[in-house]
């Protein structure tokens, strides 16, 4: 659980009328709101789940999930039974605490409870404190990729160099 005292919770949300209007401005408005709103209203549309982290009652984390495939054309073809971890953000009051790995951790054990075959994350290498939160979890580096826009197409070279375990 992360560093500090107080009472955790994560909850789940499958639909935008699940959540609290405070918690979904709070979300709405970590970012740009208008394309925030829009995305989040996208993503439940296609079937992801939003899990939020709450400490002592407050919003503290979030981080979506989605199975069976990515919400945007991804250049790593997922199984049926797969998980795919996106977007997670920590309010910055609450960072430092590693809350972002708890949060993880958490979805983690739900998802393997409903038997999912395998979950991947990813994480741009410049975002430090993104490795560093998930080497903290039982994710490890599956390769590293690079991708291109080029005349409407995307192009992905894979490489393994760096993936090596910790």
């Amino acid at each position: 659980m992360p560093d500090g005292p107080g009472h955790t919770n994560v909850e789940r949300k499958n639909a935008e009328t699940e959540l609290d209007s405070h918690d979904l401005q709070r979300i709405v408005n970590s970012w740009n709101p208008k394309i925030a709103r829009q995305r989040l209203s996208e993503r439940f549309r296609q079937g992801a789940s939003l899990w939020l982290f709450k400490l002592d009652g407050h919003l503290a984390a979030f981080g979506w999930t989605i199975i069976g495939r990515t919400v945007e054309p991804h250049f790593f073809p997922l199984g049926v039974n797969d998980a795919h971890l996106f977007d997670y953000f920590v309010f910055p009051e609450f960072r430092g605490r590693r809350i972002n790995p708890a949060l993880v951790n958490h979805i983690l054990a739900c998802l393997a409870s409903e038997r999912r075959s395998r979950a991947f994350i990813e994480a741009a290498e410049w975002n430090t404190p993104q490795l560093t939160s998930l080497g903290r979890t039982p994710f490890r580096p599956f390769g590293r990729a690079r991708k291109w826009h080029v005349f409407g197409k995307t192009l992905v070279a894979w490489s393994r160099e760096g993936s090596k375990a910790r």
